[in-house]
């Protein structure tokens, strides 16, 4: 029995599946899927060529890229997979897309040889409002009439709106989404990899990554990593509404307080409705330059 104890979208598990020229069958079913490329339209093969995209000024970004593939007609696919909401996915994606497409252009090259670039978002988060996993960006005028030109794609394919179904009426992206999920039960699984044999060798790789104790022991960092990231950011964001609050709640007796004082109440009566101290109220009313017996 394959191991069902996997985290698909671990960047070196997903690197080595999809990464590997002996396996670029499975990269292609994948790309194959996502663009919804059938029989003659669909990419027959590719090589990769990961590569960091070195910026223009000394200054500027460089852009490491998850996975470059191109495909035999020429096609630039980059394959980005991110399992923690950094909350710039938007930016990044046409930032990475933007370098890569100008990267295709070589100098005193014409413009008609820019590639066709694609980007495919893998993401272990909900990003998008819709409600399918599956969404395709491209440019259109405002009308939505006309697409300008088709050398643009960004794909975001969202795991957590991934939803049962019977796999007789899976398409093949569904399949690889059930996959990658990994949320079905083992006979699931199991029909699903007999179904589409690129996913039975994208299992096959994982079993064969993760009994690799060496690897897997760089597996289990890397997913350790990504669980103390979730702490860490999940108690920044603890602390930082405990102050907020506090900060609110002060500045909330503090608004009270002036009221008061204003309405030339009693000492004793502003203390007790703002819950301030007398040294504090007195202190507040000379900043604002209200007089208090």
């Amino acid at each position: 029995m394959r191991t069902r104890d996997f985290n698909a979208l671990n960047d070196l598990l997903f690197k080595f599946v999809f990464g590997h020229e002996e396996r670029k069958a499975v990269t292609l079913s994948f790309i194959n899927a996502t663009l919804q490329l059938e029989g003659a339209n669909a990419f027959t093969d590719l090589h990769f060529a990961d590569r960091a995209l070195e910026p223009e000024e000394a200054e500027g970004k460089t852009s490491v890229l998850d996975l470059l593939c191109i495909t035999n007609d020429g096609t630039q696919v980059n394959i980005e997979v991110q399992v923690q909401n950094q909350y710039n996915m938007a930016q990044r994606s046409l930032y990475y897309w933007a370098k890569l497409y100008q990267s295709s252009l070589r100098k005193s090259m014409d413009y008609s040889t820019l590639r066709k670039t694609v980007a495919i978002n893998l993401l272990a988060y909900s990003f998008l409002p819709q409600e399918g996993f599956h969404n395709v960006y491209s440019l259109y005028d405002s009308a939505k009439t006309h697409r300008l030109t088709d050398d643009i794609e960004l794909h975001f394919l969202e795991l957590p709106k991934v939803r049962r179904q019977d796999l007789r009426s899976m398409r093949r992206l569904d399949k690889w989404m059930a996959f990658l999920n990994n949320n079905l039960n083992d006979m699931e699984m199991e029909e699903l990899a007999m179904s589409e044999a690129a996913i039975g060798t994208a299992w096959d790789a994982i079993d064969e990554y993760l009994q690799d104790m060496s690897q897997r022991r760089k597996y289990e960092a890397r997913e350790k990593y990504e669980r103390d990231y979730v702490t860490n950011m999940r108690g920044s964001r603890e602390e930082g509404w405990k102050e907020g609050r506090k900060e609110g709640l002060r500045l909330g007796a503090q608004r009270t307080a002036l009221n008061l004082l204003r309405m030339n109440l009693p000492m004793e009566t502003v203390v007790t409705a703002s819950e301030l101290s007398e040294e504090d109220v007195r202190s507040l009313a000379q900043e604002h330059g209200i007089t208090v017996s």
